[in-house]
């Protein structure tokens, strides 16, 4: 069985791809697709098949399915409207490929009442895929964790974790996670025409979410409910560009409206482990940054 993971140079495409390979799956098994082939040279020294797969451009999409059973399909970071082309881009490929089954990544927000500016192409990415009259699994994945390891530093030298979050709680789930349950279902058959909600151990508030980080940097830090406007203009210091601004904003809005709060077993449902709590996840990436001079 051939797996091919599209998006594979990306923080999550890496790290299933990573994740197979731990599994046991031969490289040979495992076909590697990007729109920048070259980002995957680590993964081609394995013996792994490189390919070029760009969403927006379908010539490229035949080429990079062909002998795929299983594809690993996750989005990529476009606005609403792209995404929705590329995703018809790419089942109308995989179609054309008779592969067996789709493995989408979604989000918990895939809703639609959804306050997140990306709801309406989860929805219909969601729909499209399951009246494919392909096989399926798709998998619904919290909020991430591992950008608040990069932000650890700079938030505890301020003190304070300054979110518009007035009283949602979030179950963040880190990449590697993710990773292992997203390998877990590409590689069994069992999980296919299933969806998955993936989550971390439990829903922490805002407040409880400073004391994490409290506890993995060791300098005390307290949560400070902003205005959207107030966290905008953080941002901007930041040079965050201004739909990205809008696209964070509209996901803490969607946090406070309870869609981050649900808590799954799911992944140690596929993985037989559980994903690890926040604050030990928190604290041990924090060290292994340390330890490889990062401040």
């Amino acid at each position: 069985m051939k797996i091919n993971v599209v998006g594979a140079a990306g923080g999550l495409g890496s790290r299933v791809v990573d994740a197979l390979l731990d599994r046991g799956l031969p490289p040979g098994d495992l076909i590697a697709c990007s729109r920048s082939p070259d980002r995957l040279r680590r993964f081609k020294d394995l013996g792994i098949d490189i390919r070029r797969a760009d969403y927006d451009a379908p010539e490229t999409l035949s080429g990079a399915l062909e002998g795929t059973d299983v594809l690993m399909l996750i989005p990529s970071a476009s606005d609403v409207e792209p995404r929705i082309v590329q995703h018809s881009n790419i089942l109308d490929a995989a179609r054309s490929a008779r592969l067996k089954r789709v493995v989408l990544t979604s989000s918990s927000a895939a809703r639609t009442d959804s306050k997140f500016l990306i709801a309406p192409y989860l929805v219909y990415a969601e729909s499209r895929l399951r009246t494919s009259g392909l096989g399926w699994t798709i998998l619904r994945n919290g909020i991430y964790l591992d950008p608040l390891v990069d932000w650890a530093p700079a938030l505890a030298a301020m003190g304070r974790l300054p979110y518009p979050v007035r009283r949602g709680r979030v179950a963040y789930v880190s990449r590697d996670d993710l990773a292992r349950a997203s390998a877990a279902a590409c590689a069994l058959e069992r999980h296919a025409d299933r969806v998955y909600e993936l989550t971390g151990l439990r829903a922490l508030s805002m407040p409880e979410l400073a004391s994490a980080l409290t506890y993995a940097t060791g300098q005390t830090v307290r949560f400070d409910e902003v205005t959207e406007e107030e966290f905008a203009e953080i941002c901007r210091a930041d040079r965050i560009p201004e739909p990205d601004i809008a696209i964070l904003a509209s996901l803490y809005r969607a946090a406070d409206n309870g869609e981050f709060e649900q808590v799954s077993d799911d992944i140690r449902l596929l993985t037989g482990i559980p994903p690890m709590a926040a604050e030990e996840y928190l604290r041990e990436s924090l060290q292994t940054y340390r330890a490889a001079g990062r401040k």
